[in-house]
């Protein structure tokens, strides 16, 4: 294990505004649901019986695939798609050219749009368990069937897919959703990154979750910035390194940062440069 010095739900509805803000300043006819569009990009909507819901999927493939045919190529899956997936495309990129991580697939999973209240439902599906001021809080267990039984078989049958190198990204909510997927079902991934994690009043039940399973193998990257809100995103992190040292991880597969100079919004593009060089890393 590494270990290196490193908002409330209300941050969800100030992202959603600044995100909006810019969005109409720029353009009012701007759609929503075609934001992270990128060249190479295809859009699908797929269906979820187990959340009853609608998903948008943006997936790029590398563009080494059209010239090797036959190879399988890692896949990165990025929660809250309608805006990481952009960035975790750029980033990806990059890292390859670099050689820090190899080609890869990138999945952004979204809805389609950003907004809260009419459509993208982050709140419901990333939280493992419901918490105040969301009544409609605590979908995670079903949207993580969802992922396993319906969104990850959609994309092995239709995509130059690695299905033993499968890796996760997720920021806030969505850290706290993939410390949720670790402790329950870590073999499903290769690697994953936990981006500022929300985890106030969330240990108790990841440490449920994770009860009777072995140590994981699981690659895990944990990086929080150290201007953010300790109440939320900071305070817990001591007694999750302990978790993870004493039953969680088996040695040497996980890494805690609490990066200087970072608060919860620009955390998220050195949590998926930093988090994919670490998980990457064998």
């Amino acid at each position: 294990m590494k270990q290196s010095t490193h908002t409330p739900p209300i941050f969800l509805a100030a992202l959603a505004t600044f995100l909006f803000s810019l969005g109409s300043t720029l353009s009012a006819d701007v759609s929503t649901s075609e934001l992270p569009v990128l060249t190479g990009t295809e859009v699908l909507s797929l269906r979820s019986e187990t959340v009853g819901d609608a998903f948008v999927l943006y997936v790029r493939v590398p563009p080494d695939a059209a010239a090797q045919p036959d190879r399988k190529f890692p896949v990165i899956y990025a929660l809250d798609g309608d805006h990481t997936f952009p960035m975790m495309c750029s980033v990806a990129t990059e890292l390859s050219w670099s050689g820090a991580v190899p080609a890869a697939i990138v999945v952004g999973i979204g809805y389609g749009t950003l907004d809260l209240e009419n459509g993208n439902h982050r709140s419901r599906d990333l939280s493992p368990q419901p918490y105040d001021g969301e009544e409609d809080s605590g979908g995670g267990s079903r949207f993580l069937e969802f992922l396993l039984s319906e969104a990850f078989p959609e994309i092995q049958a239709n995509i130059p897919a690695d299905s033993e190198q499968r890796y996760l990204f997720g920021h806030s909510l969505g850290g706290l959703f993939s410390l949720y997927a670790y402790t329950k079902q870590p073999e499903a991934f290769q690697g994953i990154v936990a981006g500022s994690p929300f985890l106030a009043g969330q240990l108790e039940l990841l440490e449920e979750t994770a009860a009777g399973l072995p140590p994981r193998d699981c690659r895990l990257f944990v990086v929080t910035g150290d201007l953010e809100d300790p109440t939320y995103f900071i305070d817990d992190l001591k007694p999750l390194r302990s978790l993870l040292d004493s039953k969680w991880a088996a040695p040497d597969s996980y890494e805690t940062v609490l990066l200087p100079g970072f608060d919860h919004f620009t955390m998220v593009a050195p949590s998926i440069s930093m988090g994919l060089r670490a998980v990457f890393t064998q």
